[in-house]
């Protein structure tokens, strides 16, 4: 499967709310933590980012874990060093 920017957002969707880029968010939060609780990465990106809602946050979530980038171990989220 070829992937390419349509994959990845909408062409109608704010930037500033796609899984992309609130991914990037939550992995520059978590560059100097071991691992970080899904609810502070939600209030911490809120700062940053006021128009994102919980599932822009969700889809960011789901595609950092399918490109390996995160674990999960409830509550918290891991980022995996490579």
């Amino acid at each position: 499967m070829k992937i390419n920017k349509e994959n990845l957002f909408s062409p109608d969707q704010e930037v500033k709310t796609s899984g992309v880029y609130i991914g990037y968010l939550i992995l520059k939060l978590l560059k100097n933590k071991e691992r970080a609780s899904i609810f502070d990465i939600y209030n911490e990106v809120k700062k940053i980012n006021s128009i994102f809602n919980y599932s822009s946050t969700m889809h960011a979530l789901i595609f950092l874990y399918m490109n390996g980038l995160i674990d999960f171990s409830e509550p918290y989220i891991y980022k995996i060093n490579q």
